[in-house]
């Protein structure tokens, strides 16, 4: 009779190592979550001042008031989205250095969307520029309540932001996927468990009498002696 026997499998490989360009790419998106939350605090905190500029340029202008109130929305808008976004690329961030093929794709969406608004942004900031270089209307009054320098902040933080997702797409395009490794378990390449069940040869024979236990004699009852019979005390007496 023969049994299925389990030997230990070869030890799990490490972890492979973590790749360079993982690193840089977590390390970016960190970056650029904390320079777009700083970008919408300094927004909130520089548009009191920039209300008040406006109004006093704008005078008793009616329009003045939808300028006001866009500004606003915009600011408390981009405050939102910056938090969002700034919890989102810390998840992409923990999950691309985990090795995980799911952060990997979420943040190559992220950055296609980034590009999308990035361009977007730079061609709107083109377009007030060129819309409001006239004195006299409610928009040059707008931009020049602005502190100095912060039209052209705006402009080279949406270039950078463009140049960023760039880099973290292609460093993602470079990164091995080995290391976002796919379809294995428990440190084993082809999935297998630590321990591999060796086939059985032969099985057992109930029929043969190989596999029966040999006799090694005949067992017998136990004899009983006869009862004495009527002739029996004749050879019992003793002689007279």
């Amino acid at each position: 009779m023969s049994y299925a026997v389990q030997t230990p499998a070869a030890p799990a490989a490490p972890p492979p190592r973590r790749p360079v360009t993982v690193r840089l790419s977590a390390v970016l998106l960190v970056v650029m979550a904390l320079v777009g939350l700083g970008y919408a605090i300094a927004t909130l905190a520089v548009t009191p001042g920039v209300v008040d500029r406006f109004r006093d340029a704008a005078g008793p202008d009616p329009d003045a008031d939808g300028y006001v109130t866009g500004v606003w929305l915009g600011a408390a808008l981009g405050a939102v989205l910056a938090v969002i976004l700034f919890a989102l690329f810390v998840a992409l961030a923990l999950g691309l250095r985990r090795g995980s093929n799911a952060a990997r794709i979420g943040t190559w969406v992220v950055c296609g969307l980034g590009l999308l608004f990035g361009c977007a942004t730079l061609a709107t900031v083109g377009a007030q520029r060129a819309g409001d270089g006239t004195p006299g209307t409610l928009g040059f009054a707008l931009s020049t309540a602005y502190p100095d320098g912060w039209i052209g902040l705006n402009i080279g933080l949406a270039v950078a932001q463009v140049a960023g997702y760039v880099v973290v797409a292609a460093l993602l395009f470079r990164a091995p996927g080995a290391f976002f490794g796919r379809g294995s378990a428990a440190g084993h390449p082809s999935g297998s468990s630590a321990y591999v069940t060796l086939p059985t040869y032969g099985a057992i024979n109930t029929f043969s009498p190989s596999a029966q236990p040999q006799a090694t004699g005949t067992s017998q009852p136990p004899s009983v002696p006869p009862e004495p019979g009527p002739d029996d005390d004749y050879w019992a007496r003793p002689s007279s």
